[in-house]
């Protein structure tokens, strides 16, 4: 049964037949736009006069946000000016240094009489108007500006930027008022004072406004008092622009009014509305063969673009696939068909899918869900069309349509199931690997033990073989025999012993534990070691412990299983030392001692134990040292743990390699 995808997935075209409606009714807009010619002639007339109404509106609006941004750039530079000022004060009685020149100073500090004042006012100085310069202290006692002065000062130390007040008389003559600028100073989050400045509004606006611009406007101050309100002269436009003042706190309010108006720039004839007619039909014309050309171009683009994803889609080696909500398939690649064994003609067309395929499709929604949050994808099995198993490495996400709507799901598959044969053929042969590796460290602890032996049972073999030929000669006296089977007994009781505790620790049986003095152990074991030329061993043991009455900290062990751990961490130490060590080969043994515990240290100056093996080093025959049988460690770590204590490993904080801390519990 034929079936029709749910979605509508024809190739991006350009339909012919709505070409060409666009071009008709193209050709409809410049029909139309000659028949509004002749009423635009009629009307244009009357439009001018509401145009240039319009005109000089925008003209006047416009001179007000030039003087607004004219005002902010200059107050703005005073600000800085007076930030680049320095902050020492005068010696009690003598007068006030001139404050220095900023480098290029802005036009209000260099614009004679513009600044009435400037001094610098401390921290401990602000909440405190008695200590206020003169002139502030007569501002602040006026009636009307009372507080004034003290809320600009809050307000600059608060909001850490400059703050404004006024404009403001103080004792100043009317008409002349001035407006106070604040800039806080800051060290380090430190509030150190203001840099106050009072300025005269007159004198500013003068530096401020160039001659051209008050040709044609006069500037208006507005504000309640009668004083600082400037008069309308008759004959002059009743409408004020207001103009923004851009300076935090300050009160000050100016408006815009001009004073005569300019005349149009060109009267309108009918011989140039014709002109301008004619130039827009041009234009019209100009962009409707743009436009045809450009679609052309669209169109060669898009053939371009079909062409370059066909071309990518016959040879990537994904698997492609798209399914709609209700499954059925709306796209495949040829990489996903080769890989299934299906065309992409069956997979979309056949809804009765045979029982293989339909199993395999039905997994991969799950697939896509769970892939879609992760960035490695997730690994399925798939049947392919002959029946063989496929191991695919799946990557899914939702195919959403351009509202976000979810319409299906997009898949992306990776054959890796020759990737996975391999994989499976390396682990068996690395298991084979260790278990060689395994039998081979057996053999070498088979070898160390019957070298370990091979020394008491030949000194044995010697012995008695001297005796029995001397006693079969006659020639030995009973004292002579004595001595000879005295040394016998203790070479066979030393090789019965080592069998016993290698025994006895193998199956952990009660091991044969003493008091045991680490101080002289310590000693005892560091003397017996051979060490490697160019390295060196240092002891650090307590002073106090050289007297046979104080012998140091003791513990309850089994010295020859202890003395095997210890030997055997030295030696390891002394054999890594030298290896990348900058300076010379050292190895330190030291005692240390916490709560209940007492620890025997041992630091080399080799090139330590990285992070990530640290958890490993103790594991039966896991050796980072070539020729290593990796059972060292285990034994020692196995001894410790016996004598219910720890192993603890690091890096050493004075020679820069590793360090093992044996802690044993103290003798109570």
């Amino acid at each position: 049964m034929k079936t029709e995808p749910a979605v509508d997935l024809d190739p991006l075209d350009l339909d012919a037949r709505q070409a060409s409606a666009s071009s008709r009714r193209a050709l409809l807009w410049l029909a139309g736009l000659l028949t509004l010619v002749a009423a635009c002639i009629v009307l244009l007339v009357l439009f001018l006069r509401d145009v240039e109404a319009q005109e000089e509106e925008l003209r006047r609006a416009a001179d007000a946000q030039w003087l607004e941004q004219t005002l902010r750039f200059h107050f703005q530079r005073l600000e800085r000016d007076l930030a680049q000022l320095d902050s020492a004060q005068p010696a009690p009685g003598t007068p006030p240094p001139q404050p220095l020149q900023p480098p290029r100073a802005g036009l209000l500090w260099r614009g004679e009489g513009v600044i009435a004042w400037q001094g610098w006012l401390a921290s401990e100085q602000q909440d405190h108007p008695g200590q206020w310069p003169a002139i502030m202290a007569a501002t602040e006692l006026q009636p009307e500006d009372s507080g004034t002065l003290a809320v600009m000062l809050d307000t600059g130390r608060g909001l850490q930027r400059p703050a404004y007040a006024g404009p403001l008389r103080g004792h100043q003559r009317p008409g002349d008022a001035l407006l106070w600028l604040a800039v806080p100073r800051f060290e380090q989050g430190r509030f150190l004072g203001n840099q106050v400045a009072a300025i005269r509004i007159e004198r500013a606006l003068e530096q401020i406004v160039p001659a051209w611009f008050l040709a044609d406007h006069a500037l208006l101050t507005l504000d309640d008092e009668p004083g600082l309100t400037a008069p309308v002269q008759p004959g002059q436009p009743a409408l004020r622009y207001p103009v923004a003042m851009p300076l935090p706190g300050a009160q000050w309010k100016l408006a815009v009014e001009l004073l005569q108006a300019r005349p149009a720039i060109a009267p309108r004839a009918f011989f140039g509305i014709a002109l301008v007619c004619l130039a827009a039909m041009l234009v019209a014309l100009y962009f409707f063969w743009r436009g045809t050309l450009r679609r052309r171009q669209a169109e060669r683009r898009l053939q371009t673009q079909i062409a370059l994803r066909s071309a990518m889609e016959r040879s990537v080696t994904l698997g492609l696939l798209a399914r709609d909500l209700d499954g059925q398939c709306l796209y495949a690649n040829p990489a996903f068909c080769r890989m299934l064994g299906w065309s992409a003609r069956e997979l979309a067309t056949t809804s009765d899918w045979p029982q293989a395929l339909a199993a395999s499709l039905d997994a991969l929604p799950t697939a896509a869900a769970v892939s879609s949050g992760l960035s490695s994808g997730i690994e399925l099995q798939l049947q392919h069309r002959d029946g063989h198993e496929l191991e695919l490495l799946v990557h899914g996400a939702p195919l959403t349509q351009a509202d976000g709507r979810v319409m299906g799901w997009m898949y992306a598959l990776l054959d890796i199931t020759e990737r996975k044969r391999v994989e499976r053929l390396a682990a068996r042969q690395q298991e084979q690997l260790e278990a060689s590796g395994r039998l081979v460290a057996v053999g070498e602890v088979a070898s160390t033990l019957a070298h370990e032996l091979n020394q008491p049972l030949g000194a044995l073999s010697s012995f008695a073989s001297g005796l029995l030929n001397r006693v079969r000669q006659d020639s030995i006296s009973q004292a002579e025999i004595v001595p000879v089977l005295e040394r016998i007994e203790r070479m066979a009781e030393k090789a019965g012993l080592v069998i016993q505790r290698i025994n006895a620790f193998a199956r952990r049986q009660e091991m044969s534990r003493q008091p045991l003095a680490l101080v002289p152990f310590v000693r005892r074991v560091a003397q017996q070691l051979t060490l490697p030329p160019g390295v060196a061993l240092q002891l650090e043991l307590p002073e106090s412990a050289g007297s046979s009455a104080d012998t140091g900290p003791s513990v309850s062990a089994d010295a020859l299983l202890l003395e095997h751990a210890l030997h055997n961490l030295i030696l390891n130490a002394t054999e890594w030392a030298g290896v990348g060590a900058s300076g010379p080969a050292l190895v330190r043994v030291s005692l240390v001692q916490e709560s209940g515990l007492t620890g025997i240290r041992i630091e080399d100056s080799g090139p330590g134990i990285p992070e990530v093996q640290r958890a490993s080093i103790f594991n039966a025959f896991a050796s980072h040292k070539p020729g290593g049988m990796g059972m060292g460690l285990s034994i020692c770590r196995s001894i410790v743990e016996a004598h219910h204590g720890r192993i603890e490993v690091g890096h050493s904080a004075a020679l820069h390699g590793a360090q093992f801390t044996l802690w044993l519990p103290l003798t109570t």
